[in-house]
């Protein structure tokens, strides 16, 4: 199995490589290494959509968590619908924002739109959280994974610098254009191999699968139910949750970090250096929504089961049986890693060097010469984070998990941006601090930094099984809602008014029945994933409508989660064809000039930090 794994890698390593080489020949403007000219293919970012979601769970966590907690961790899969909602409000909004304005990266968007340099640092210091502990911790999982299935061949740290090598190659050779159009090549292999794999291990099992064993789950947890609406706990590493750290409102939490993918500053970079497309509606409808949610609700069980948390054992039972679905099974694992690499190291490199070193350091650069900076910078954070992967594993572990709930954080100053124009700046400041402190508190580097202190805080990860996403986000959205109404009257709306105003007229009749579909979808969320998703425990096993008790085989709480992905796809649907969020046009695009024109040179304090290292 070796020789075929290294083979089957080598192969997607050599493809991202020619194709950014074929990239690199394109005879593009120099300037357009840094964003594919903005004319992006709609196919590429169609296809990387649903492949960010499902790899940003992390495939082989994901389905380790369904093989310990059965169905109530599957249940976080029917996010896939909220994201794919998300990604077309915002991304499509966001799109129109950079043709109207030419605000071209989400840093200078939010920082120009607001007045804020601090934004604009915000940003960067997502992007270089998604590119090095995040990347990192995933690229360390795919080399551990790649040492077990060689036998010790490839070892964990060679695998991390052999994989992070190919990554590198391609990106600097082929800049954002050549990374999007490999990104899209491994989004589709990712939804191919998964299912794939799925299906050949039920059709070669010789024992009985999901719905028939409830699996290898800890003892006393509810593998085929939800725990409950709330558990009345300090949080992980405090106490022992009753049934299951998965109770519905820590499924909705989950969900709303899910969303934190789609937001986070590069795959905004995507949608903002997409061509006009009509294939948005397509990519969150038919793939993200339907094909990521039934991955995800009706794959993933039955492969978790069969894991059980080491994916290299039953790759090599398959793999007596075929080869090549054992080789199958393991790269539908290390591709997402692969996925998550190059995405984010990539885009955060660009974003890091657009925002800091071409916007302020060095700012009268040529194009050739920005081309030459770019490659640099991804240069320097691909190492760094082949680095991180390599020696300091538990750093990126730690780190990875402020990344998915910091990034929701920024939920409420990008709803200024595109909807919702009497969000203030000192709101956006003021509960995107609170909510990143809350969150920097629930998660591990907060709990180890207090311990380190000699204090020991009272609560655990996750207090009351909820996410640390949405802890941060409700005292940030509270902070919001309270100082954006004190200051409704502020001197500064006219120039949000005029944008919003080009907005409206550039994307047409895109908001005529928002507000309805809106209302459903709260409907449908509260029993999807929120605390009426209790009633599917045992809605379809023991109802309360009959006095008849069904016999179905499979738990009720599975016919539930798949009833009600059935019933959010129509939704994605109508978002992105009927109030018209699926496609893009510039047709009705006017510019306009927004703001003030920005500063030619660093500020203050960026100006005395480089005297004083100089």
């Amino acid at each position: 199995m070796t020789s075929l794994l290294i083979a089957a890698l080598a192969g997607v390593v050599l493809y991202g490589v020619y194709i950014a080489a074929r990239t690199a020949r394109t005879k593009y403007d120099p300037a357009a290494y840094l964003d594919g000219a903005n004319a992006l293919p709609g196919w590429a970012a169609m296809l990387i959509l649903p492949g960010i979601v499902i790899a940003g769970l992390g495939v082989e966590r994901h389905l380790w968590m369904i093989g310990s907690f059965g169905l109530q961790a599957s249940h976080i899969g029917i996010g896939a619908v909220p994201a794919a909602l998300t990604a077309l409000l915002i991304w499509t909004r966001l799109w129109y924002v950079t043709r109207t304005a030419g605000l071209s990266t989400p840093g200078e968007a939010l920082g120009q739109y607001y007045g804020s340099t601090a934004l604009r640092i915000v940003v960067v210091v997502l992007a270089l959280l998604f590119a090095l502990p995040f990347a990192a911790n995933a690229l360390s999982f795919a080399a551990l994974l790649l040492e077990d299935a060689t036998s010790g061949l490839i070892t964990r740290i060679a695998g991390v610098w052999l994989l992070a090598l190919g990554g590198a190659f391609a990106a600097i050779i082929g800049g954002w254009r050549g990374t999007v159009l490999t990104a899209a090549m491994l989004s589709v292999l990712l939804l191919g191999f998964l299912p794939t794999a799925t299906l050949l291990v039920e059709v070669t099992a010789a024992d009985n699968g999901f719905s028939l064993v409830p699996g290898a789950v800890a003892e006393g947890v509810l593998h085929d139910r939800l725990p409950g609406v709330l558990q009345n706990v300090f949080g992980i590493g405090k106490s022992i949750p009753a049934g299951g750290i998965f109770s519905a409102v820590g499924v909705a939490s989950n969900v709303l970090a899910m969303i934190g993918i789609v937001i986070s500053p590069v795959a905004l970079y995507l949608a903002q250096t997409s061509a006009p497309s009509r294939l948005h509606g397509t990519s969150a409808v038919w793939l993200t929504g339907g094909l990521v949610g039934g991955i995800l609700l009706i794959g993933a069980p039955f492969l978790g089961l069969r894991i059980a948390g080491d994916p290299v054992a039953l790759a090599r039972l398959l793999y007596t049986i075929e080869p090549l679905g054992g080789v199958l099974m393991l790269m539908a694992v290390i591709t997402g890693a692969l996925l998550m690499v190059s995405f984010f190291v990539t885009g955060g490199s660009i974003l890091i060097a657009r925002e800091v070193v071409l916007s302020y350091l060095l700012p009268n650069l040529s194009p050739e010469q920005k081309r030459l900076a770019a490659r640099i910078t991804l240069g320097f954070v691909f190492f760094f984070m082949a680095f991180m992967a390599s020696f300091l594993p538990v750093s990126a572990a730690v780190g990875a998990s402020l990344a998915l709930p910091l990034s929701v954080q920024l939920l409420p100053a990008i709803l200024g941006l595109t909807f919702l124009r009497w969000v203030s700046l000192g709101a956006v400041l003021a509960g995107g601090t609170l909510g990143a402190l809350i969150v920097l508190f629930t998660e591990p580097p907060g709990i180890m930094l207090f311990e380190w202190l000699f204090v020991d805080l009272p609560w655990g990860r996750w207090p009351l099984t909820i996410h640390s996403a949405a802890w941060g986000l409700t005292f940030n959205l509270l902070l919001v809602l309270l100082a954006s109404a004190a200051t409704l009257r502020r001197p500064e709306r006219f120039e949000s008014d005029r944008l919003h105003n080009a907005l409206d007229a550039a994307s047409g009749p895109s908001r005529r029945g928002l507000g309805a579909l809106g209302g459903v979808f709260i409907i449908w969320s509260f029993f999807a994933y929120g605390p009426g998703a209790v009633i599917g425990n045992t809605f379809f096993s023991d109802p309360i409508f009959t006095a008849l008790t069904p016999v179905l085989g499979v738990p009720s709480l599975w016919v539930w989660q798949i009833l009600f992905w059935l019933m959010g796809v129509p939704l994605i649907w109508l978002l992105a064809f009927i109030t018209g969020y699926g496609r893009t046009s510039i047709a009705h695009v006017k510019r306009i000039n927004f703001g003030t024109p920005p500063r030619k040179r660093p500020p203050d304090w960026i100006a005395s930090s480089l005297a004083r290292l100089t």
